[in-house]
């Protein structure tokens, strides 16, 4: 029941990432790219890519916790 609780909160959580966090968080874990990948295909360099996986990962476990109260 907890499972499906996170995954009907984790859509409007990824809502409040702004574009660039979203392409980041889709091809990490949906295209399953690596950090180093990424950068390539967006243009920064890998440690900006960490950056903001760290951020925007912040972000969603912010959101989802908020979520849960």
């Amino acid at each position: 029941f907890e499972l499906a609780e996170t995954r009907v909160a984790l859509g409007p959580a990824l809502a409040t990432l702004n574009e660039r966090e979203q392409r980041i968080l889709t091809l990490r874990f949906y295209g399953n790219l690596t950090q180093s990948q990424i950068a390539d295909q967006i243009g920064i360099s890998q440690m900006h890519v960490s950056r903001l996986l760290t951020k925007a990962l912040a972000k969603l476990r912010d959101q989802l916790a908020s979520a849960s109260l």
